[in-house]
C-alpha cells in the first residue's frame, strides 16, 4: 500500500490517477465484490433507505455491482446531475424509464427522473481520489460534493446522509492536504478493509 505524504493537491491527483489506472480488472472486480458484502454486513443496504451513488468515469472505483444490489434489495438508488450553474448537486432516482446524455463532465446522467435533496438522503456513496487516516477526501477539484454537503461541516454529528467514500488500498495516503472546505468521510470502503472517522 502506498503510504507517502504530498505537498500539493495538483501532484496528489497526478499521482493517484497514474497508479489508479494500473489495477487489473481482476483486482476491481474482486473490491467491487467484497465492498458490496462490507455494506450489506453494515447495514448499508437495508429496503427503504435513499442511497446515492455515482456513475464512474475513467478508472474511479465503480459502485454498480453496489447500485444493482440495493436495487434488488427496494433500495431507493440515486446518482448525480451537475447543474448548469453553480456547484450543488441534484439527485435523481435510479429505475428503467431513466433517460440518459453526457453531463458537463462528460459523465452519463439522467434526464429526467425523481428527484431527492442532499438532506433526505439516508448514504451517499462518494467517488474519491485519494484519503488519508482522518477520512479527509481529494477529490477532482471540481468541488461539486463540498459545495453540495456543506451543510455537514456545520455540525459535528449529523445523523444524515452518511457520506462513505469508495476506492481501493493504493488511494490511500498517510497524510493529505486539506482545505477546510474538504469533506471528512463517516466511513471509507476499500473492499479490504472498513475505516471509520476518528472520534476527537
Amino acid at each position: 500500500m502506498n503510504i507517502i505524504s504530498l505537498s500539493g493537491k495538483s501532484e496528489a491527483r497526478r499521482a493517484i490517477r497514474r497508479a489508479r489506472a494500473l489495477i487489473s480488472p481482476l483486482e476491481r472486480h474482486s473490491a467491487e465484490s467484497a465492498v458490496v458484502a462490507m455494506a450489506m454486513q453494515l447495514g448499508l443496504l437495508r429496503r427503504g433507505l435513499k442511497i446515492a451513488a455515482y456513475i464512474p468515469a475513467g478508472s474511479e472505483f465503480s459502485p454498480w455491482q453496489l447500485m444493482l444490489s440495493a436495487l434488488v434489495r427496494d433500495v431507493e438508488v440515486y446518482v448525480p446531475k451537475v447543474p448548469r450553474r453553480g456547484r450543488k448537486l441534484s439527485f435523481v432516482r435510479l429505475d428503467s424509464k431513466n433517460r440518459w446524455k453526457l453531463g458537463p463532465q462528460n459523465i452519463l446522467e439522467p434526464l429526467d427522473g425523481e428527484i431527492c435533496s442532499p438532506r433526505d438522503l439516508d448514504i451517499v456513496f462518494l467517488p474519491l481520489l485519494g484519503f488519508d487516516a482522518s477520512l479527509a477526501r481529494l477529490g477532482q477539484g471540481g468541488g461539486y460534493y463540498d459545495c453540495t454537503f456543506e451543510f455537514r461541516r456545520m455540525r459535528r454529528s449529523w445523523k444524515k446522509p452518511r457520506l462513505i467514500g469508495l476506492a481501493f488500498d493504493m488511494q490511500y495516503f498517510e497524510q493529505l492536504p486539506v482545505d477546510i472546505w474538504d469533506l471528512r468521510l463517516d466511513y471509507i470502503l476499500t473492499g479490504n478493509k472498513v475505516w471509520k472517522r476518528p472520534i476527537f
